[in-house]
């Protein structure tokens, strides 16, 4: 959606706990469909939800139980052991409601990110609660009910009477702000220390006005009072210290579960750290969920678990790795394949692949008549009465299932175990997925090894099996064509010609495709090559092949380059010898070698004033055998271009040409 996400995942989850305790006939799937959540959504504390989801979450509640005010209800139902767990604990470790209020701006930046939240004490029982909306933000009345309700909760965490609440404010009713004012009935320290103070107060006035009045009477009335005044403060220090006692029993129990929760959470990080090692360590898809398997045994409190995937048909599946069955469980689940295409109940594993969503069965019996006849026998034989089942995804593909029991121990599967598994599957499906990537390209690998051992027997073949009989070809025609010559009748001597001219060109073909095999081939040799260097080599080399030409080469000194010497030294050969080639007709041929700037990018270059070619044709330049010019204007075979492709590819560079038929080509390099 286009409106940023302001609303805590925690929030959502109250409303749903308060729906499944008084609204059981709701739905809360539909819920959440209609408002665009889902229930892991939910789940994760660490989600975050946008104003339009939150009106469709409500307009969906509202509607469902036909009970206007529910938001206000699951502000209140906040106060409850079922909403907020550890949190509830925390608070009332903060020996009342007015220290909780006190760190309302701070906690509430935990659950929304659209207000900010001001408190100011206005009493011991008596305080002033302030919310700005940030800008840009538009809520809603039901809102505004919902935050009501929550600050009801804060004194029904302590009290089981209702504070009284007033709404001087709102920016419902044209306000800045929503202010709210929340006054509280005293507890029992509230009313022993106002006791302490009111007789303190007393007793130092009767003393007084004892003293000042009859000064006689003020021994005894001392001896009165002052013991009165003792007993008051001592029996209102027993009852701080009583409240102070079990406020530091409940922060104590707190801590302990936080500090479990953390333990548990750190085991589920080196759970996740764990299985990256299994991956990086086994490529074999069946060991790797064997390991897996003993790492769910070993880091989670489950029973029994099975991680199962599907046939490369889609069609079935299988379990492949198992924990915590004795041998004839492990034979039942391992023989019991899971049909994905079968008539009639699919069972809850079959769903939960095939919708991608998790379930969390509290009671098989109940769902009994969901699973096919095969499958409840099979939970009978193993004791199966709750379980979750989690389905392994992968870049939105179901692989497989993971699924987990507690039926030795009978620990309640919850809410929060369902989240873990939604976070470790994926992780496995990632193994998977990784896996089975890596197993493929090792078989390409071995297929292409295969292959290139195959090209190899080939190019020895070519090079040692087809040479010798053309070398054959053309002598036998080159004798011929001497000691028989007169006695051949016409046009035969001109057919010999051509056959011994056609073993050659074959003969210089086959050279050229071991060249390019060579060049495909060969392991790169990195240096640092001045090409500037190379490039007047060759240049001389062209000229001592014909010095009668009239070819001014200009090269531009210290191109250097990184790279392997032997390849880009053909590569020179090849672009070279084709301007060289090119340029046959020009009275007064120019090559020019140098580097440019084209579009942002640093290029040695070749440029020649030659016959040029239409660049129409130009994606042909640099196929294998492709020519843009008649054999009978320029010879060549078609590979030399093709071969220089490959050496600047293997160097992780790029090649182009520009070209005018009859003005010229230029072909840069950028390495």
């Amino acid at each position: 959606m286009d409106s940023p996400p302001l609303y805590n995942s925690r929030i959502f989850d109250t409303y749903l706990k308060l729906l499944a305790q008084r609204y059981p006939h709701v739905r809360a799937d539909d819920v959440l469909s209609h408002a665009g959540m889902s229930v892991h959504e939910v789940a994760d504390p660490g989600h975050w939800f946008t104003q339009q989801q939150a009106d469709r979450f409500y307009e969906a509640l509202a509607r469902m139980t036909g009970t206007p005010d529910i938001a206000r209800e699951a502000g209140r139902f906040a106060a409850s052991p079922e909403a907020l767990g550890l949190v509830r604990q925390y608070i009332l470790g903060l020996v009342g409601p007015a220290r909780g209020y006190a760190l309302l701006n701070r906690a509430a930046a935990f659950f929304t990110r659209s207000s900010t939240f001001e408190s100011r004490k206005m009493g011991d029982n008596r305080i002033e609660v302030s919310v700005r909306f940030r800008p840009g933000v538009s809520e809603r009345p039901y809102q505004c009910a919902n935050r009501m309700g929550f600050l009801e909760a804060l004194v029904l965490i302590f009290s089981r009477r209702l504070p009284e609440i007033e709404h001087p404010e709102c920016i419902f009713r044209g306000g800045e702000i929503c202010r709210y004012v929340i006054s509280w009935p005293r507890g029992r320290a509230d009313l022993w220390r106002t006791g302490r103070r009111w007789g303190l107060l007393g007793g130092s006035v009767l003393g007084l006005a004892t003293l000042l009045l009859s000064p006689s009477l003020f021994p005894p009335v001392a001896a009165v009072v002052i013991p009165l005044i003792l007993l008051l403060f001592l029996a209102a220090e027993r009852v701080e210290n009583k409240d102070l006692s079990a406020t530091l029993d409940t922060l104590r129990d707190s801590a302990d579960k936080l500090l479990g929760q953390c333990q548990s959470n750190s085991d589920n990080a080196l759970l996740v750290s764990e299985i990256g090692q299994v991956v990086s360590s086994k490529s074999d898809i069946g060991q790797i969920l064997t390991s897996i398997a003993a790492l769910l045994e070993k880091r989670l409190d489950y029973d029994r678990g099975v991680i199962m995937m599907a046939d490369a048909d889609g069609s079935t599946l299988r379990v492949l790795a198992s924990f915590g069955f004795d041998e004839a469980g492990r034979r039942v689940i391992h023989d019991t394949p899971i049909a994905l295409d079968g008539i009639g109940p699919r069972g809850v594993v079959a769903a939960s692949f095939l919708d991608q969503k998790p379930f969390l069965v509290n009671d098989l019996d109940e769902i009994g008549h969901l699973i096919p006849p095969l499958h409840r026998e099979v939970g009978r034989r193993l004791d199966i009465r709750s379980f979750i089942s989690c389905p392994i995804v992968c870049e939105g593909q179901s692989l497989g299932v993971l699924a987990v029991d507690t039926n030795r121990t009978g620990r309640p599967l919850l809410q929060s175990d369902l989240s873990l598994l939604m976070g470790i599957a994926p992780v496995i499906g990632i193994s998977i997925h990784n896996a089975e990537h890596l197993a493929r390209e090792q078989r390409q690998a071995a297929l292409l090894e295969v292959a290139n051992q195959e090209l190899e027997a080939f190019c020895y073949t070519v090079a040692h099996d087809l040479q010798a009989p053309l070398r054959a070809i053309n002598g036998y025609c080159a004798v011929i064509r001497e000691e028989c010559g007169d006695r051949l009748p016409l046009p035969a001597p001109a057919y010999f010609s051509r056959i011994g001219a056609a073993a050659v060109r074959m003969g210089e073909l086959i050279d050229d495709l071991l060249a390019l095999y060579r060049v495909t081939r060969r392991d790169l040799a990195w240096e640092e090559i001045d090409l500037s260097a190379l490039a007047g080599e060759v240049a001389g080399e062209l000229q001592q092949r014909e010095p009668g030409r009239a070819v001014e080469f200009a090269i531009a000194a210290g191109v250097t380059v990184r790279g392997d010497r032997q390849l880009l030294r053909i590569a020179l050969e090849n672009l070279l010898g084709n301007a060289w080639k090119y340029t046959g007709t020009r009275c007064v041929a120019l090559i020019e070698f140098g580097t440019a700037e084209v579009g942002g990018v640093s290029a040695c270059f070749i440029r020649d004033n030659g016959t040029g070619f239409d660049m129409r044709y130009a994606d042909k330049l640099f196929r294998p055998f492709q020519r843009l010019h008649r054999d009978g204007e320029f010879e060549g075979t078609g590979i030399g271009l093709a071969t220089v492709y490959r050496i600047v590819t293997r160097h992780g560079g790029r090649i182009w040409a520009q070209a005018e038929e009859g003005r010229g080509a230029v072909f840069y390099i950028a390495l």
